[in-house]
């Protein structure tokens, strides 16, 4: 059987074929266009962008301390030596460059998100960043005895900088004490079990407005989800403490048992909720408002209970 071929008449060939070659023509001139545009904006000076001077125009309302300020300032900025992730120079249509920017700034310990990096033409960036804000303070005792702060954000990640004393900031930031871990690098979620339960009862006391009615010094989770630590000198002066893996110590060094948090090993199916120990707090305090005289304080249970002290 002999195979049927397909004949195109030639003035179809003819017709189409300009039209084939005229768009190819018209392809390869916008290519060489763009190229010599490309080749323009690449080597033409006023669209360079130096990297150098990328800064932070504005910081959030909580950055008022210094050493914290001058912390964020230097991590935004892009490497200066030339070996970070970005290039230091670049012009304003080079995408491969802006990959890499966001790259680093994405990286960056101190920045939670990157929102958006706008263009503005000749040789100017715009970005949107949101900043990681520290809501605690972790302490941690050195071998001599020394005492050092690290700041970690709602989400358990360690912050930059290693601190002689907690910073002052216009948000209260608890002290946490009693984390058993180290610190991880700046950027990387702290993993401990005690510092998550802190940061639960730290956000439930800010929710409901404790540190307006009580001073508190620190929160202490020495005995999540392990024995307690008896080497403590609170702890051996309130032997009453033992059996709460949470205690909260005012400025008056007055322990508040606090039992275990949502994220302890080993909850208990009759644990009081957050929101019923903070109302047994608030119960306590309507009786004693600055706890004077309370030797300690148990929220953990259906009905609250205070000690007071003995004045013999």
């Amino acid at each position: 059987m002999m195979k049927s071929l397909l004949l195109i008449p030639v003035y179809i060939i003819k017709r189409w074929g300009l039209y084939i070659f005229t768009a190819g023509v018209a392809v390869f001139l916008v290519l060489l266009i763009h190229r010599k545009i490309y080749a323009h904006y690449a080597t033409e000076p006023r669209y360079q962008i130096d990297l150098n001077h990328l800064q932070a125009a504005t910081l959030p309302d909580w950055v008022t301390d210094k050493t914290i300020e001058q912390s964020i300032r230097t991590a935004l900025q892009i490497d200066s030596t030339g070996n970070g992730s970005a290039p230091l120079t670049t012009n304003i249509i080079d995408e491969n460059a802006f990959a890499k920017i966001l790259t680093h700034y994405q990286q960056c310990p101190w920045v939670a998100k990157v929102h958006s990096i706008e263009k503005r033409f000749p040789n100017n960036l715009k970005l949107k960043l949101e900043l990681r804000q520290p809501v605690v303070s972790v302490e941690v005792k050195r071998g001599n005895g020394d005492r050092v702060y690290y700041l970690v954000d709602k989400e358990t990640v360690r912050l930059p900088g290693e601190y002689r004393t907690v910073p002052t900031l216009p948000m209260t930031l608890p002290v946490i004490a009693g984390v058993r871990t180290q610190p991880p690098p700046a950027g990387i979620q702290w993993a401990d079990a005690g510092l998550r339960s802190a940061l639960a009862v730290a956000d439930v006391l800010e929710e409901n407005g404790i540190h307006k009615l009580l001073a508190i010094d620190r929160i202490d989770v020495s005995n999540v989800n392990g024995p307690v630590n008896s080497g403590q000198t609170e702890r051996q002066r309130s032997p009453d403490l033992i059996g709460s893996e949470i205690t909260i110590w005012t400025k008056n060094k007055v322990p508040i048992q606090w039992g275990r948090s949502e994220y302890s090993a080993r909850l208990g199916v009759g644990e009081l909720s957050p929101e019923e120990k903070i109302n047994n707090l608030k119960s306590v305090l309507r009786v004693s408002p600055k706890l004077n005289g309370v030797k300690y304080v148990k929220v953990q249970f259906h009905q609250p209970y205070l000690a007071l002290e003995s004045n013999r």
